[in-house]
């Protein structure tokens, strides 16, 4: 999807944000596989249950408390990221871990062996994700 994959666009910014924050102690940890693979467990940890639960505390505390590192907590929250809104709170469960399945391929060094592989393609997959995803960063402003 072009909107997802403009190199001057939200989604690219926020995943290259991610990786220049990646901690250097923590880059052999990551190098692989493994922002993909955090990327898709914060999303699988964005259950409405938790969600609900955690609605009411700042994004990168939100984030953080369903298992987020917090360098990438830092990145997701960040106001420059994000505007000034309190995304945890005010946006639709959906749409958090869509941004973040969004991201994998942004990320990923290689996609046809990347364990987050099967969300991913079932997140692209939705017929209506390219106008949520608009609306989203839309909202955003």
């Amino acid at each position: 999807m072009a909107y997802v994959f403009d190199e001057n666009g939200f989604y690219t910014r926020l995943a290259n944000r991610a990786i220049d924050k990646v901690p250097w102690t923590s880059s052999l940890r990551y190098r692989k596989h493994g922002l993909c693979v955090c990327f898709n467990n914060v999303a699988k940890g964005l259950d409405p249950g938790t969600y609900a639960k955690y609605a009411q505390q700042p994004l990168g505390a939100g984030l953080i408390l369903v298992g987020c590192p917090k360098f990438l907590a830092e990145v997701l929250s960040a106001a420059s990221a994000f505007g000034i809104k309190q995304i945890l709170g005010t946006l639709p469960h959906a749409q958090l871990y869509k941004t973040l399945r969004v991201m994998i391929p942004l990320v990923c060094p290689d996609l046809d062996v990347c364990p987050a592989r099967q969300d991913v393609v079932k997140t692209y997959a939705s017929p209506v994700l390219a106008e949520e995803l608009k609306q989203f960063v839309a909202s955003l402003r």
